[in-house]
């Protein structure tokens, strides 16, 4: 439980949360909250997200690489598309999952720290 002193690096930001492990997506959820942020979702599949992305404000966005239904790269370009940051979660080697240098990719399990901090960092590069 973090104190009355600690900050709140995510106040005011908008995260989408896409997980299909729901512990994982509730843990995730908890540690954005802690940090300020508004949770939108969290949602377990890419059709899901999606649909998000395409109908509500979306600051930044979470999402594991492997979901149930495929893995993200489709809702990844979406992302880019909508020019919405994200950071992708993952337990595969970071070479199978990262399109590029630029992009944030963790390797679970990830500190509340780093999560936070990541997250903060791909929603301050995006104009908002």
């Amino acid at each position: 439980m973090p104190s009355d002193s600690t900050p709140r690096e995510l106040d005011g930001w908008k995260v989408l949360v896409v997980e299909d492990q729901p512990l994982e997506a509730l843990d995730y959820c908890d540690r954005l909250i802690e940090a300020g942020a508004e949770i939108v979702g969290p949602v377990s599949s890419v059709a899901e997200a999606l649909d998000i992305v395409g109908r509500e404000r979306v600051d930044v966005a979470l999402l594991d690489y492997a979901l149930a239904d495929q893995n993200s790269q489709k809702l990844q370009v979406a992302l880019d598309a909508h020019r919405i940051p994200f950071v992708v979660l993952t337990g595969y080697p970071l070479v199978l999952v990262r399109r590029d240098e630029q992009q944030k990719v963790l390797s679970k399990p990830v500190s509340a720290h780093l999560l936070r901090l990541s997250v903060r960092a791909a929603a301050m590069s995006a104009d908002r």
